[in-house]
């Protein structure tokens, strides 16, 4: 079956490639473009790079959307950019969007959440892979995608902390593997792509 759905993947930077997290990343990610559907995650170390190697290693780069906070050349990185991984991408014949956050004018922490935002554009889901249930910067971007009305999917050894949104986490599946669903309310509604 070809499904052109797209999700944005992503999580902690500190996920490391040996954990249970990054288990069920690969996994998950293999399971959701066996079918062809579309991978979009940012440029950072951890489970973005993950999900990066996860396509590459897959063969689906063209099915791939990398958006990098930094330019073509590592031009406004920082320590935990995955400026190689992206390279890699590229060469692979991924989409990447360099400078996805703005121009390096605008300050790095802004630069990566806009590029954040730039990712969940036109996607159906946010799927996260967090190494522990505190993760603001990705519990950030799930509250943003909540907001938009985008599915919210949670890889996490434990229940993640509460977002700034009405709702709560409850037990769920994304892709047949169980984690955690932010619903907004008691009952779940799982979207109609899976």
């Amino acid at each position: 079956m070809v499904n052109q759905s797209v999700v944005s993947f992503g999580g902690s930077r500190g996920l490391s490639p040996l954990s249970s997290s990054a288990a069920a990343l690969r996994a998950v990610v293999g399971l959701w473009v066996a079918g062809g559907s579309r991978v979009q995650v940012g440029c950072a170390t951890g489970a973005d790079a993950l999900v990066v190697q996860a396509c590459l290693a897959a063969g689906v780069a063209s099915q791939l959307s990398v958006f990098a906070a930094f330019d073509q050349f590592g031009e406004g990185s920082c320590s935990v950019s995955a400026v190689a991984v992206v390279a890699a991408a590229a060469a692979a014949g991924a989409r990447v969007s360099y400078l996805a956050g703005g121009s390096l004018a605008i300050p790095l922490v802004a630069r990566l959440a806009r590029r954040s935002q730039a990712a969940l554009v036109g996607s159906q889901a946010l799927v996260l892979f967090l190494a522990s249930p505190v993760s603001p910067g990705s519990l950030s971007t799930a509250a943003a995608a909540v907001a938009q009305g985008i599915g919210v999917f949670a890889f996490c050894p434990s229940q993640p902390c509460a977002l700034r949104s009405v709702g709560s986490w409850v037990p769920g599946a994304f892709c047949c593997k169980l984690c955690w669903v932010w619903s907004k309310s008691a009952v779940l509604h799982q979207p109609a792509l899976f």
